[in-house]
C-alpha cells in the first residue's frame, strides 16, 4: 500500500470516526435539551395549561400544534412574556417536546384543491353580497332575509356537500363570508382563501402575518380584515394582492379578535387585548392597554380617527408582591361594531376593565360618531368590573374589584322598523339581554335573563334576530364564577323583539361521550344564525342543529367532532363550535367546526351542507 493510500485510508476512518461521536454527541445534546424544556414548561407553562388559567389550552390540544405555533407563541403572541427568559434553542426545544416534531420535520405544506380560475365575479352592488361580514349585513342580526333555499320541510335532506381542512389548524375562528360564486375565509395560520362556493377549490391565497379571526369585509372589490397582531388589511378581492396594511394601536399587546365592517370610504376596526394571559404573572406590571375603536380610509390604509375606550393608564398601587399596577386599563372591544347609517353612529361593545379603577367604559355599548369617532352617548350595563388572569390563579395582579368578568362580547344587533321603532339588543356573559332604545342615548327599554352567566357565559359571541324575535345561544358553561345568578339553562331561547318575554325555551341535552379528554358542554357560546321560520346553532359539543323557529323544536342535527373527507386532501377532524356561527347563504350552510381554547375540543374544518348534498 503506498504512503498515499494509507493516508486516505487513514483519514477516511478518522473522519467516520468522527461523525459517529459527533452523531452521538448530537443525540445527546437533543435528549438534554429535551429533558430541559420539560422543566421549563412544568415550570413556567404547566399550572396554566394543565388547567390552572381555563382559557389555556390543553396539552392534548398543544400536541396537535405545529412546533412553529409554539415557537411564535413564545416570541410574540400570548405567551410571549414567558418566552422573554428562554433563548431561541430553549424555545424550539419546548416545541420539539410538546409536538414530538423539530420545525424542519414540520410538514408545512399540504395538499391544495385549487381549480383553473375563471374570474371571479364581483357583485354590482352591497346588497347582492349573500353574506358580508359579521352580521350578514351592517346591522348585525345575523338574519338571512334573502331566499335561503331552506325550509322546515328540506332541512331533514341536508347533507355534506364539501369540507375544506385548514393546514395544522387547531381551531377554527374565522367566520366565512359569502359573495356570488365565492367564500372568503381567514385561519390560524394567517392564510385568507378565495375559495370556489360551489366545489370548495381554490383560486387564490393570501398569506398573512398571523392568525386572523372574525369575519372579512368585502366593500366593492376590496377584502377588508385584521390579525392577531393588531394589523389591519385591505386585499384586492380579484387577486388577494395587497393593497395595504396599517397597525392600528401603539400597544404591542393589542390584537384584532372581531370582525371589520365599513361604509363607502372607512373600515371600522375593533381592537382588544392579550394582555389579561401575562397579567396573570405576580411580577406584571398591569396595565397598559386599552381598548379602541380604528377608522381607516380604505383607499390609502391611512387613520382617520381612534378612539380608546379608557384614559391613559398611570401607577395607581402595588401590590402585595411589591409589583406597580396601572389604571384605568382595558374595555377591550372583542366583536364587531355595527353600522347605523341612518344616525350616523358605530355601536361598540366593550369588556371589563384588566386593573384598577374600573371605568364608566366597561362592560358597555358606546355610541361613536361615524366622521369624529367622538362618543355620542354610553349605555353601561354592569359597573364595577375589572378582572384579569390573575383573579383566576388567585395571584396578587388581580384588581381590587375581582371580577364580574361580564363582558359584552356580542355585537350589538340593530334591527329593522317594527311599528315604526328600531332596537339595539345586547346580549352579556352575564346571563343578561337588553333592548335599548338608539333614539334615547340608549335608554334600556327592555331587559330579560336567559342564563345564570359565568366566566364563558350566559351569552357569549352573538344573537340573532328576524325583527319579530330574538333568538339567542346561552353557554352557562360552569365555571365556578361566584356572580353567577340561578340555574343555568344552556341551549337555545326565543324572546320577543317588542317585549323580552320568552317565546321558548330550548336547553340542550349533554351528549358527550364519557371517554372524552376535552371539555364537553352542550351550551351554545357560539354566534347564532336566522333565516325565515328556522334557527342554526351549533355548541360546545360539537352539535350542530336547526330548530324551528316558532317552536324552537330541533329539526335536525349533526355531530361534527368526526374525521371528515376533504376536498384539499388535509386531514380533517372537527370538534367543538365557537366563537363564529353558521352562514346561511344560496341553498347552503357554512359552518366551522374546532377550538382549543379552554380545553375545548380541536379541529380544523369549513363543512358545507345543502338538501341532498346538491
Amino acid at each position: 500500500m503506498t504512503n498515499n493510500r494509507r493516508i486516505c485510508v487513514l483519514f477516511v476512518w478518522r473522519f467516520m470516526a468522527l461523525v459517529g461521536l459527533s452523531l452521538v454527541s448530537l443525540i445527546s445534546v437533543q435528549a438534554d435539551e429535551l429533558n430541559k424544556a420539560e422543566k421549563i414548561f412544568q415550570t413556567n407553562c404547566a399550572a396554566c395549561h394543565m388547567g390552572g388559567l381555563p382559557e389555556a389550552p390543553k396539552i392534548e390540544a398543544l400536541k396537535i400544534y405545529p412546533p412553529e405555533r409554539i415557537i411564535k407563541a413564545l416570541e410574540s403572541g400570548s405567551m410571549s412574556t414567558a418566552g422573554m427568559a428562554l433563548s431561541r434553542a430553549e424555545k424550539h426545544a419546548v416545541a420539539q417536546f410538546l409536538t414530538g416534531k423539530t420545525v424542519e420535520e414540520s410538514n408545512n405544506t399540504a395538499t391544495t384543491y385549487t381549480c383553473k380560475s375563471t374570474g371571479i365575479n364581483l357583485p354590482k352592488t352591497m346588497s347582492q353580497l349573500a353574506w358580508n361580514g359579521w352580521g350578514g349585513k351592517t346591522g348585525n342580526t345575523r338574519y338571512q332575509d334573502n331566499d335561503s333555499g331552506l325550509t322546515p320541510d328540506n332541512v331533514a335532506d341536508l347533507k355534506l356537500k364539501w369540507a375544506f381542512a385548514f393546514p395544522e389548524a387547531t381551531r377554527v375562528r374565522a367566520q366565512p363570508i359569502i359573495s356570488q360564486d365565492m367564500v372568503y375565509v381567514g385561519s390560524q395560520a394567517g392564510i385568507i382563501y378565495a375559495l370556489n362556493a360551489e366545489t370548495g377549490c381554490v383560486q387564490w391565497e393570501y398569506v398573512a402575518v398571523t392568525e386572523v379571526r372574525g369575519a372579512l369585509f368585502l366593500q366593492q372589490d376590496t377584502l377588508l380584515f385584521g390579525d392577531l397582531e393588531g394589523n389591519a388589511y385591505a386585499l384586492d378581492a380579484q387577486s388577494g394582492e395587497l393593497k395595504w396594511r396599517t397597525k392600528v394601536h401603539p400597544n404591542p399587546l393589542a390584537v384584532i379578535t372581531g370582525s371589520v365592517i365599513a361604509d363607502e370610504k372607512k373600515v371600522y376596526v375593533p381592537v382588544s387585548s392579550l394582555e389579561i394571559i401575562p397579567a396573570a404573572r405576580a411580577d406584571y406590571e398591569c396595565c397598559s392597554f386599552r381598548g379602541a375603536v380604528v377608522a381607516i380610509d380604505i383607499q390609502s390604509g391611512k387613520k382617520v380617527w381612534s378612539t380608546f375606550t379608557t384614559d391613559v393608564p398611570k401607577p395607581t398601587y402595588k401590590t402585595s408582591a411589591g409589583t406597580q399596577q396601572h389604571g384605568p386599563s382595558g374595555a377591550p372591544v372583542w366583536s364587531g361594531p355595527t353600522l347605523d347609517i341612518k344616525r350616523n353612529l358605530l355601536y361598540a361593545t366593550t369588556g371589563q376593565n384588566y386593573s384598577t379603577p374600573a371605568t364608566g367604559t366597561s362592560d358597555a355599548v358606546l355610541a361613536l360618531n361615524l366622521d369624529s369617532g367622538e362618543i355620542e352617548w354610553i349605555t353601561q350595563v354592569t359597573k364595577g368590573d375589572a378582572w384579569n388572569g390573575a383573579c383566576s390563579r388567585n395571584t396578587p395582579n388581580c384588581p381590587k374589584e375581582d371580577g364580574p368578568d361580564y363582558d359584552i362580547g356580542a355585537s350589538a344587533m340593530l334591527s329593522s322598523p317594527v311599528k315604526g321603532k328600531e332596537l339595539l339588543i345586547i346580549g352579556q356573559k352575564s346571563g343578561m339581554v337588553y333592548a335599548l332604545d338608539p333614539d334615547a342615548k340608549g335608554k334600556v327599554v327592555w331587559k330579560q335573563r336567559v342564563g345564570s352567566g359565568g366566566t364563558m357565559g350566559g351569552v357569549h359571541w352573538g344573537m340573532s334576530t328576524d325583527n319579530q324575535n330574538v333568538y339567542v345561544g346561552v353557554s352557562d358553561l360552569p365555571t365556578n364564577n361566584p356572580y353567577n345568578v340561578g340555574a343555568p339553562h344552556p341551549g337555545l331561547h326565543s324572546l320577543d323583539l317588542q317585549t323580552g318575554e320568552f317565546r321558548w325555551r330550548t336547553t340542550l341535552p349533554n351528549v358527550c361521550p364519557k371517554d372524552i379528554k376535552f371539555l364537553c358542554f352542550p351550551g351554545i357560546s357560539a354566534a347564532v344564525s336566522s333565516s325565515a321560520d328556522l334557527v342554526y346553532a351549533g355548541s360546545l359539543d360539537g352539535m350542530f342543529r336547526i330548530f324551528s323557529a316558532s317552536k324552537g323544536e330541533i329539526l335536525w342535527e349533526y355531530d361534527t367532532k368526526q374525521t371528515v373527507t376533504t376536498i384539499n386532501g388535509v386531514k380533517g377532524f372537527g370538534g367543538s363550535i365557537e366563537s363564529d356561527g353558521p352562514v346561511i347563504a344560496n341553498g347552503k350552510i357554512y359552518l366551522s367546526s374546532g377550538y382549543d381554547k379552554w380545553g375545548e375540543i380541536p379541529g380544523n374544518l369549513l363543512m358545507v351542507f345543502s338538501v341532498d348534498g346538491k
